[in-house]
């Protein structure tokens, strides 16, 4: 695989040095240890084995400000880089790296070498469209940011380097030095390397178990082989689909059809053979646990019989079946669940919702208080749920103005009080003489929120430390009280929300994202 590398230094190290001086010395004075590793390890969506093994990264370019940076040209220079000057060209000290950039991609688009794969590394989503028309001539392109990236920017790539892995992998910074976990923990439309590779282990593992079966496979049951055959597959969010459903929608295992509707997988050769049979509901079996997350479906006999005929009738029907699974659930139902049940039970809503244009539009006009409807920040996934019964699961927003403002901050799954608490820990870490390292901080914050028994994974203090900080929170200010942080988090969430919608913040977004955040009050976020 013929690669071209084009690298924006001072975006990358002036982002990297936000979260750790000590990453960001090695990205600068060590560059051919991570190019070693960009070629020799980066996984790849391609035939694995042989395009990595031939990975030649034929172009390296780095695009540098001589007056910043200069130190840095020498092991650039050793590491086999062409160095491009970029000094100031404005008082306000813009440089001319994005015109070069982009010229000398082109350049490379056209060169007779015929490059398959680019890779970029900046935050700056200027290069949006140069990633989608290298895509439109059938290019590989993978990015590195080290800071906050649009969503535009991650669509048009084939491939993200998650911050996390370069620091641990590509700069070898030992667990001592540094402490961030490798998961992808930050939701994004376009899928990590490493969640590129789990995707594929799935699709491999689901071909097999589908094609070696004597009948169709129940889904429930292929989601339980799945976890048992690929370590971290649910933990990840089903490689950041946000769900076992949605991941095998995202899917095309050769030779394997699902039928969504009876939740079976079946080989479409042998389906489509005279003698293929449907398995007996005696071979599908539940689990336990499975039992008790499936809503009671004695009712939904009781319905098929009444069959009700008004609009009004279904809606009751409807409620009280709604109600009565909620009541019966451990936990909080998916809206994809509910939807999936509530036609079984009611054939009417076979074709459409009743009137409603979709199944959370047809849910939010039922009458279904105290029941309350919550968004993930993941933007996709929606849960009902009783907070008389249920404990809120971690993410639950709520709100989808508030969950749109968390997404595009890349903020991850996490409740308000625990983000508000975040901060409380993290405060003391901020305005020192010491650097700020996002790994130490975060260990810190977590060891103290353990004393307190308020436990939150370190990789989610990592992720939602990150996020602020590539949004503009600045670390190197201490602030006065714990309300002045919250209030300058808040500043860079809304922040984040208005440039990816456009919209200029207005009174009814500072007000929605404030209700989310004092949902818990502050003694409540301190209490020991």
């Amino acid at each position: 695989m013929k690669t071209a590398l084009f690298v924006d230094f001072d975006n990358v190290y002036s982002g990297l040095r936000r979260i750790s001086t000590l990453g960001a010395d090695r990205l600068a004075r060590q560059p051919a240890k991570w190019l070693q590793w960009l070629t020799d390890n980066l996984p790849t969506t391609v035939s694995e084995s042989e395009a990595i093994r031939n990975r030649r990264v034929l172009v390296r370019r780095c695009y540098l400000n001589p007056v910043m940076f200069n130190q840095f040209r020498r092991p650039f220079h050793e590491a086999g880089f062409e160095i491009v000057d970029c000094p100031p060209t404005t008082a306000s000290g813009k440089t001319s790296t994005d015109i070069h950039l982009v010229l000398d991609t082109i350049d490379a688009l056209q060169d007779a070498t015929h490059f398959d794969e680019f890779v970029v590394f900046s935050a700056d989503a200027d290069f949006s469209p140069l990633l989608r028309r290298l895509r439109r001539h059938d290019r590989r392109t993978i990015i590195f940011a080290a800071g906050a990236m649009s969503e535009s920017y991650k669509a048009a790539a084939d491939a993200v380097i998650d911050i996390s892995t370069f620091i641990r992998e590509a700069l070898q910074l030992i667990e001592d030095e540094i402490d961030i976990e490798t998961d992808q923990v930050v939701g994004n439309s376009m899928p990590s390397l490493r969640m590129v590779e789990l995707r594929k282990k799935a699709e491999g593992s689901i071909r097999r178990l589908v094609l070696d079966a004597a009948d169709p496979v129940p889904l429930p049951r292929l989601a339980q082989q799945l976890q048992r055959e690929i370590p971290g597959l649910k933990e990840s969010m089903w490689a950041e689909a946000g769900s076992f459903s949605n991941l095998i929608r995202q899917l095309s295992p050769a030779g394997v059809q699902f039928d969504f509707k009876d939740e079976m997988a079946f080989d479409i050769v042998r389906k489509e053979q005279a003698n293929f049979r449907q398995p007996s509901s005696a071979l599908i079996t539940s689990t336990p646990a499975e039992k008790n997350r499936a809503p009671n479906n004695s009712l939904s006999a009781e319905m098929q019989e009444l069959l009700p005929i008004s609009s009004d009738q279904i809606d009751e029907a409807a409620v009280r079946m709604i109600r009565q699974w909620i009541g019966a659930a451990t936990r909080p139902m998916l809206f994809s669940t509910l939807g999936t049940e509530l036609r079984k039970a009611l054939p009417q809503l076979a074709d459409g919702w009743n009137g409603a244009p979709t199944l959370a539009a047809y849910l939010q006009r039922l009458p279904l208080e105290p029941l309350m409807r919550g968004s993930l920040e993941d933007g996709s996934t929606f849960v009902l749920y009783d907070p008389e019964q249920h404990q809120a699961p971690a993410g639950v927003v709520g709100d989808s103005m508030v969950s749109a403002m968390l997404r595009a901050a890349e903020l991850p799954v996490i409740r308000a009080q625990d983000f508000v608490r975040i901060l409380h820990q993290a405060r003391v870490h901020m305005g020192q003489q010491e650097p700020f390292e996002i790994a130490a901080v975060s260990r810190k914050v977590s060891e103290s929120l353990g004393a307190e028994n308020r436990h939150i994974p370190i990789k989610r203090i990592t992720a939602t430390l990150q996020a602020l900080i590539f949004g503009g929170l600045d670390t190197t200010q201490a602030f006065s009280s714990p309300q002045a942080l919250v209030t300058a988090a808040m500043g860079v969430i809304l922040a984040s929300w208005s440039r990816e919608t456009q919209v200029q913040t207005d009174d009814e977004a500072r007000n929605r994202l404030i209700s989310w955040l004092t949902r818990t009050s502050p003694s409540t976020a301190n209490e020991k």
